[in-house]
């Protein structure tokens, strides 16, 4: 009789301190919570053996934005820019490089991307530095699970959603989510760690909602 070993690596998210931050997505002040990002060896999914640190972030208990942990040292006078949302940033990158999957961009994929990106985004960007960020993407050509993976452990489990319901929404943005496209959004969902279950619940919901960008 075979007898199957299930192992695998998990990030474990914990909280090191609480306080209070400017946060530069509210443009107020706001609790905060840091967190570490902890990986562990796992057998039968169970965490065992902890492997060193995987990452850190801010994560603000308002907005739920994350972002690196210098956030804290954040003044007005500072760039905003520097300090835009992690998800924010991982949203844009998966969305361009969801529209590139195919090797054709037309005009509604870019409409809806950049519905979404000034819906969610601290401010509000125009369609000609939307086409400069997908210049930018398709210069690095770098596959999105590479992309997500590796700052999977500065995301929280609202900005995972959010990356995954935005490309989902570019998908279907001409008027039908093909297996490809399936399959793009499995192996995002892989790479930020996220279980079956939990991004089939996302796409039912989604089927609830009919045009994302613009709810």
């Amino acid at each position: 009789m075979l007898a199957f070993i299930i192992f695998g690596t998990r990030g474990i998210k914990s909280t090191k301190k609480e306080g209070q931050f400017l946060c530069p997505q509210c443009a107020a002040e706001r609790p905060y919570k840091h967190k570490k990002v902890t990986r562990f060896f796992t057998l039968y999914f169970i965490p065992l053996i902890p492997l060193g640190s995987a990452g850190e972030f801010v994560e603000c208990q308002t907005c739920k934005g994350t972002f690196v942990p210098r956030v804290l040292d954040y003044s007005p006078k500072d760039d905003q820019n520097e300090f835009q949302s992690q998800y924010e940033k991982a949203m844009r990158h998966a969305m361009i490089l969801m529209m590139l999957a195919d090797g054709h961009i037309d005009e509604e994929e870019k409409n809806t991307v950049l519905n979404i990106i000034n819906k969610f985004g601290h401010s509000d960007i125009s369609m000609q530095q939307l086409e400069d960020l997908i210049r930018e993407v398709e210069a690095s050509r770098e596959p999105v699970e590479k992309y997500l993976s590796k700052i999977s452990p500065s995301l929280n489990e609202h900005g995972k959603e959010i990356i995954i319901k935005s490309a989902l929404s570019v998908a279907a943005a001409d008027g039908n989510i093909d297996p490809s496209e399936i399959a793009i959004i499995n192996q995002m969902a892989k790479a930020m760690e996220m279980s079956n279950s939990h991004l089939k619940g996302i796409m039912a919901d989604l089927r609830k909602e009919p045009d994302f960008s613009k709810n």
